[in-house]
């Protein structure tokens, strides 16, 4: 059992999305003075379940030798790069989506890679990343390789259904905008439905209805993106906010947004106009098509 509470921590397997975890964690924990926790896990040897006990033995040697290894050389690089950080390592024989589930109850925040092979590697969207990102106790940010626009990329976008349950991604948004001194853009994306019985309706009638109805239904999505971030622009008066109203499919709508981006956020479950934000829709979607990091909040 992990004993690094309020920690980041961070998915360690030598992949380039994992290469790529550790740094953004690293940089995370430094801001925020917390301690960085590395964790491994691998996955029990193939040959484990013959009896071939001795060679069952030497792989399993083998494969917790080299993820000492692993550890300590990310631990090493960072020991040079953040002298200041309090950095520790755990090493875990099993699946890596419940050993990170396992530390997201006591952590801060969990980062891990988005691609992969095998255990910490088999990070494919659909595998461990959606078993992390959907049911951790805490955030979660997915880091894909390569991050394009490295540092060009500045600014948080977060998703805005007007729902209770979006609350801790908006603040969770606010709270990173203001930490790096960035830009915000709150984007609340909708569809319009038409009304009940203008399906046998010819054309010209139904354009006509469609035009009346969008300004009235656009001007009240205005108005509720307005409401869901103003308690938290007033905690947070430091923040840059544009309010961003569109009609669009909600992940192809975040995603162009976030495309320079230094963070896309959105929650992982919700319901409105974001076309609820569960995963397998809208957070599912963005993971996978998102070129950023994404952080998915509970």
């Amino acid at each position: 059992m992990s004993t690094q509470t309020h920690a980041v921590v961070v998915g360690v397997d030598g992949s380039i999305p994992g290469q790529a975890a550790i740094p953004y964690a690293a940089a995370i924990a430094q801001r925020q003075h917390r301690p960085l926790h590395l964790v491994h896990a691998f996955e029990p040897s193939p040959y484990s379940v013959r009896p071939q006990v001795r060679r069952t033995e030497s792989l399993h040697g083998i494969f917790r030798a080299s993820a000492e290894r692993l550890c300590h050389e990310a631990a090493e690089v960072l020991a040079v790069l953040y002298p200041d950080l309090d950095v520790t390592t755990r090493l875990v024989p099993g699946a890596a989506a419940a050993t990170l589930l396992e530390e997201s109850e006591h952590a801060h925040l969990v980062v891990l890679g988005r691609r992969g092979i095998g255990g910490f590697t088999g990070l494919m969207v659909g595998s461990t990343a959606l078993q992390v990102t959907a049911h951790a106790q805490c955030p979660v940010i997915a880091i894909p390789a390569p991050v394009t626009g490295g540092s060009r990329r500045r600014g948080v976008v977060v998703g805005v259904d007007g729902s209770e349950i979006s609350e801790p991604a908006v603040e969770y948004a606010y709270q990173t905008a203001s930490e790096l001194d960035e830009p915000l853009v709150a984007l609340h994306a909708w569809y319009y439905t038409p009304p009940a019985g203008v399906a046998g309706m010819g054309i010209g009638m139904y354009s006509s209805l469609v035009l009346e109805d969008v300004p009235l239904l656009e001007a009240d999505e205005e108005l509720a993106l307005a409401e869901s971030t103003a308690g938290w622009s007033e905690k947070y008066p430091d923040v840059q906010v544009e309010h961003r109203v569109t009609q669009s499919h909600p992940v192809q709508a975040l995603v162009e947004a976030s495309a320079q981006a230094s963070l896309l956020v959105v929650g992982s479950r919700g319901r409105g106009s974001l076309a609820s934000m569960a995963l397998g829709s809208v957070s599912h979607g963005v993971l996978h098509h998102a070129t950023g990091p994404v952080a998915v909040v509970r």
